[in-house]
């Protein structure tokens, strides 16, 4: 097995937060989640970040980090899933965190961050690690608020190049959706035309960071 990379002490300039639990998650997301999602993961993370600082709004960065890297994880074994893949990767993140260290409250904000990134509504009221998590995602899927991060978006990008994501999360959605027909995903590929979107976003007519990769290219 290849040696897991150490954590970066930054990623297209955003500091990474350097605490023994935001390790811990970095080294699981290394060995389990498929490049597609840990790209997905760690520019969610960059985006929120930077989200938090045009706001003015100040965040935990440990919770950011961890739910980031967490918040997709269930995608990798939709099969063996017994409910959405959003609660199930919450339990399994609340789980994991309090397992090496994190506080039980701390551990619940994450989890509750990783629920609500697939539901519409989410506000300050949820949490502002909730809200920048919703909003990192739907700008890393869709381009949702795409010109807030041309400051960073050039760095990150490099760092971690969105290769075929759109075609691998999609797929994976659409998996999602089509076993369980009540779940968030099901609204956004059936209702809202995740596809569509997808295919509009200013991610779409962008080439000079293309790397095909396969979602078990490790």
């Amino acid at each position: 097995m290849p040696a897991i990379p150490p954590q970066p002490l930054a990623v297209g300039g955003i500091p990474i937060p350097q605490d023994d639990v935001s390790r811990a998650t970095w080294s699981w997301a290394q060995r389990a989640l498929p490049r597609y999602l840990l790209g997905h993961s760690v520019r969610t993370f960059c985006w929120g970040v930077t989200l938090a600082g045009r706001e003015g709004w100040t965040f935990d960065p440990q919770i950011l980090w961890t739910a980031s890297l967490l918040h997709d994880g269930a995608l990798r074994h939709l099969p063996r899933n017994t409910m959405c893949f959003e609660i199930e990767g919450a339990e399994f993140a609340r789980r994991f965190l309090e397992r090496n260290g994190l506080a039980a409250d701390a551990a619940e904000r994450v989890a509750i961050a990783i629920i609500l990134h697939m539901r519409s509504g989410v506000t300050l009221d949820d949490g502002v690690e909730s809200v920048l998590l919703d909003r990192a995602t739907g700008l890393d899927v869709r381009g949702d608020g795409y010109p807030l991060v041309d400051a960073v978006r050039p760095a990150v990008m490099r760092a971690q190049p969105r290769g075929d994501f759109d075609r691998w999360f999609l797929d994976a959605m659409r998996r999602e959706a089509s076993r369980r027909p009540t779940c968030q995903s099901a609204r956004l590929v059936n209702d809202v035309d995740l596809a569509g979107w997808m295919a509009r976003s200013p991610w779409a007519s962008r080439t000079d960071d293309f790397r095909p990769r396969q979602p078990s290219d490790r």
